[in-house]
């Protein structure tokens, strides 16, 4: 990515002020990305895998300003702050949320981890219901406070278990420092596009967090957790309402809704 992208990176999530590689920038970088670029799975809910070009993915998340599910998140992610000199790894994940007991799921999940200051912290603007809107720091297991709720990182052995905070500790994801390769992304973005049993491949989801709430769209209902507690959801009766609150809601464009449209014959 070069500095014309970076610019239209940032006007894609209305950041302005220093550009000096620090904590500052990094934390606000990581709480406008998941406001300004949802997570959103039309690509693999109407039969096409979303591709991990990386010229691909920045045309579709920032010039088209559609959104995008992990692997194209973390991704554009990884490249703006790689070119902003940040030193930026890709890891890859076992998610646990909603998985019943100790039943295992396939390393699915792409997230980032990055040193800075001397500190290795967790960056993950890509896991839709609870995304995270600041990072955190590794190895230390007390809860961290971010913009929008609680979170900690457990760690046995190896192994590092990123929690979330409601009322209880739920677990999200188990992840492990090593690295991964090209081939890695490319197997486990066509298997989360393409498999029968795939959430991604049956379901339409969207997310996004601001500094208000977190807004989350599935199974016909819009689901809407504010930051001082209080719920709200929403059925969604017909198709008008649905690209109404995917508009309103949720900032997608008319191109985006009109995929929509035509490969699901709404």
């Amino acid at each position: 990515m070069d500095q014309a992208g970076i610019e239209k990176y940032m006007e894609r999530i209305h950041y302005s002020g220093d550009r000096a590689m620090n904590m500052d920038m990094l934390k606000k970088i990581h709480q406008l990305h998941p406001e300004y670029i949802p997570f959103e799975n039309i690509d693999s809910y109407t039969g096409t895998v979303p591709s991990l070009d990386p010229e691909n993915i920045f045309r579709k998340l920032v010039i088209q300003s559609r959104g995008g599910y992990c692997y194209e998140q973390n991704l554009l992610l990884r490249d703006v702050l790689t070119c902003l000199g940040f030193k930026v790894e890709l890891r890859l994940a076992r998610v646990l949320w909603k998985k019943e007991g100790d039943s295992s799921s396939p390393k699915s999940h792409l997230l980032l981890t990055a040193e800075i200051e001397g500190q290795n912290y967790l960056i993950d603007c890509g896991f839709g219901v609870v995304t995270l809107t600041a990072p955190l720091l590794l190895n230390d297991e007390e809860p961290q406070q971010t913009p929008n709720g609680l979170f900690k990182i457990s760690r046995k052995d190896s192994f590092y278990t990123l929690w979330t905070e409601n009322d209880r500790w739920f677990p999200i994801y188990r992840f492990v420092l090593e690295p991964i390769e090209p081939v890695d992304l490319e197997v486990m973005n066509w298997y989360v596009a393409t498999h029968p049993g795939s959430m991604f491949k049956n379901n339409l989801v969207f997310s996004k967090v601001d500094h208000k709430a977190r807004y989350t769209y599935n199974d016909n209902r819009l689901n809407i957790r504010w930051n001082n507690g209080g719920k709200e959801s929403v059925s969604i009766e017909n198709n008008m309402q649905l690209f109404e609150i995917l508009k309103d809601t949720f900032g997608v464009t008319e191109n985006a809704i009109e995929i929509l449209k035509n490969n699901t014959g709404n």
